[in-house]
């Protein structure tokens, strides 16, 4: 039986960790059910899941060497508990993205509401895998609802990686609408400026757009990132090389967003100096 990448199921951790707000609450206070306390379901369930797994190896490899019916018991048992841990981290996992593109701003309706639908639809799926796991009757018969468990997981991984960039073109999105909006409130200052002759606005002008010409860039950038991840199949081999060249590329686009913004800066100082 495969052993889960851990790269995969850490990868919600490494994307969204410097977003996770602070825990605290009284002992009397019942934590509401965010991203934050859907992560550390997850990092709960994984930290199980692990030790499940270290379990189910010493206990398979004794099996392997000594062919007992107590052995065979007891890798059964170690074997169940680990496949029911592996579907639970799944599933925490992907809630744990549903939380964080619900707290998501600059997603587009349509995306978000596609996104929710696979992802309830996955989570409804380990968890009815991991219910009927205990119904198996060998060790023979854990095995196969293994293997249907890491078929499953080809689909689960390219789902996960595309809600990842969904979040990540939210974030980005937010950043834009929030400078076009501050851009055309620029034009309508420089306007302004222009008709009543109080300024050479010809500095201004330039530099308004250079900012547009910056979140042009950037919306392109963001435009290929997610076109990579749209185009990534279940049975693709190396959908986390694919995943990062997406981060690259949203990383790029920041920058250009970066720069729009000293742009912006620049022109509202212009626009308050006097001639």
């Amino acid at each position: 039986m495969k052993h889960l990448p851990y790269v995969f199921l850490l990868s919600l951790f490494l994307i969204v960790y410097l977003f996770l707000p602070p825990i605290s609450f009284s002992q009397d206070e019942t934590p509401e059910f965010d991203f934050s306390r859907a992560y550390q379901d997850y990092l709960y369930t994984y930290s199980t899941y692990r030790e499940a797994h270290d379990n189910y190896i010493v206990a398979r490899e004794q099996y392997l060497n000594y062919k007992t019916l107590t052995a065979k018991t007891i890798a059964m048992e170690q074997t169940l508990d680990m496949l029911q841990k592996r579907d639970e981290t799944i599933r925490t996992y992907l809630t744990a993205l549903r939380m964080k593109m619900a707290e998501t701003t600059g997603i587009a309706d349509y995306k978000q509401n596609t996104i929710y639908l696979k992802l309830d639809s996955e989570v409804g799926w380990y968890i009815e895998h991991r219910d009927k796991l205990s119904s198996a009757a060998t060790l023979e018969d854990l095995l196969v609802n293994s293997e249907e468990a890491e078929d499953r997981f080809g689909k689960s991984q390219l789902l996960a990686y595309q809600a990842l960039g969904v979040i990540l073109e939210g974030k980005e999105n937010d950043l834009i609408n929030q400078m076009d909006e501050q851009i055309e409130a620029l034009k309508e200052k420089t306007s302004e400026i222009r008709e009543k002759g109080d300024k050479d606005t010809t500095t201004a002008e330039r530099w308004l757009l250079e900012a547009e010409n910056k979140l042009t860039r950037g919306q392109e950038k963001i435009d290929q990132a997610i076109n990579l991840l749209d185009e990534m199949k279940p049975q693709d081999r190396n959908k986390a090389k694919i995943y990062t060249r997406s981060q690259e590329l949203f990383q790029e686009s920041h920058l250009y967003l970066k720069e729009a913004n000293s742009f912006l800066k620049e022109l509202i100082r212009e626009i308050k100096t006097s001639d």
